[in-house]
């Protein structure tokens, strides 16, 4: 389960090549995923909220749109949670939950649905790894 939350692209496929049966895969890997999720979306929204407290300021500067700020609301606009979701298999459990913690701490079904979109990504990459492990065409 430690792997899937470090890992979790790899995990499936690594379980399927050891002989691991997919139901097996898809619980570890969910359920790991979700043990993940719980810790560092808890974990990011504290952090968040510690670094928001430690660089307060009374004089508060003029906030500068970097273009780096700018790319990142861009996409968020774009995007969104469900673009988040979308890709959230393909970055890691932590930086996904993370991100989630940033941008969307205030969204009470964040968590559910990282939880959920994980539960996805184990079905897909079970059944993709167990389709070439095993020599299914997908003609």
């Amino acid at each position: 389960m430690l792997a899937a939350v470090v890992k979790f692209l790899v995990t499936p496929s690594l379980m399927v090549a050891r002989g691991i049966e997919p139901w097996e895969v898809i619980g570890v890997t969910a359920a790991g995923a979700a043990l993940g999720v719980g810790v560092f979306f808890r974990f990011g929204r504290w952090l968040f909220a510690a670094w928001a407290r430690l660089t307060e300021r009374r004089d508060r500067p003029k906030r500068v749109f970097t273009p780096g700020r700018r790319r990142i609301v861009r996409l968020r606009k774009r995007f969104g949670v469900w673009g988040l979701l979308v890709v959230s298999g393909l970055i890691s459990v932590p930086v996904a939950s993370l991100l989630a913690a940033k941008y969307y701490q205030h969204d009470g079904r964040m968590p559910w649905l990282l939880m959920a979109a994980f539960g996805v990504w184990a079905v897909l990459l079970t059944f993709l790894s167990w389709g070439v492990r095993h020599g299914v065409s997908a003609v």
